[in-house]
Order: C-alpha cells, then structure tokens, then sequence
C-alpha cells in the first residue's frame, strides 16, 4: 500500500514498478516459491543447482527487490539498476549460505535456532552438500562478488557495501 501511494513516488508509472517489484521477490517466483522448494527439499534431494535456485527465490528475492526499490526510488539508470541487482543476487545468496553455515556452527542461544535443525530436518544445505569449508569459501566469494558489483558507484554506495559485510560476518 505505500509503495501505490503517491508519497512512495511521484511517478505512477514507477509506482506500479514498486509494487511490481515487491510483489515478484515475495511472491511464487520468490520467497513464497522459495520457501515451498525449501519444504519439498527436506523430501527430496535438491542438487547443488536446486538448492541455487531455492536460496535465490528465498531471501534472496525478498533482498533484491528492496535493493530495486531503493534504487528506482533515488533514480538509479539502467547500469546502476543492474549493478545493484548483481550485488543484491550475492547477497541474498550470501545471507542464506551464512544461515546455513550458522546452522551448523551457531551457538543456538545467539541464533534463536537450534544447532543442526537443518540436518536434522533432511533440508538442503550448502554445507550439506558441499562440507563446511567449502560452504566458507563460497561465503567469502559472494561477499567478493557483492563488492565487485559495487565497483565504480562512489560513497553512496557504502551503505551496501557495510551491509554485504554483515551478512557474511554475522553470528544470528
């Protein structure tokens, strides 16, 4: 309903584009979509490709469309749009491997989770599918991934740039 009102943008025609865009990250293609994958995957085996697929509808969706948001609302152009969608497609992607990996490692007083419900639970992980230590080692590209999209845009962008590093440093 904000993102309708005319206090959201003064454009109607960006107006529909926001609530486009949020409907799309929340909806079937995204995090309701996601979270269904996520279900079916504790009865099926997902590959390293579904479980891709998954966390990428799942929060990941949710993030790039608040990032488009963001940037359609500020007035970002075309390269500057996908700039910030190749940097929220990492992020997204890096929020859900770092819960992943908590999963595993987390101090469940501090996540709010219990330690290895995921495994417990069957769901497909990175971890899971690919060990600890290489779930790491793609934590750590997807924060390089999300920095390099960033590349070129000036101090503005600090914000986002401080946001990828708490995703993939933090511990809840």
């Amino acid at each position: 309903g904000l993102l309708a009102g005319e206090t959201a943008h003064p454009d109607p025609s960006t107006r529909i584009r926001l609530v486009t865009e949020l409907a799309a990250g929340a909806g079937a293609g995204g995090m309701v979509g996601g979270q269904m994958r996520d279900i079916e995957g504790e009865t099926s085996r997902l590959n390293d490709r579904g479980i891709a697929q998954m966390q990428a509808m799942k929060t990941g969706a949710l993030i790039r469309a608040a990032v488009a948001l963001g940037a359609r609302v500020a007035g970002a152009d075309d390269s500057q749009l996908a700039q910030l969608d190749r940097y929220a497609g990492a992020i997204g992607l890096a929020f859900q491997v770092q819960d992943d990996i908590l999963d595993v490692v987390g101090d469940s007083a501090v996540t709010g989770k219990r330690q290895g419900g995921d495994l417990a639970l069957g769901k497909a992980t990175y971890p899971a599918l690919l060990g600890l230590d290489a779930a790491r080692e793609l934590l750590t590209g997807l924060h390089r991934d999300a920095d390099a999209a960033l590349e070129g845009l000036d101090a503005g962008a600090d914000r986002l740039r401080q946001l990828a590093a708490y995703i993939v440093q933090r511990t809840h």
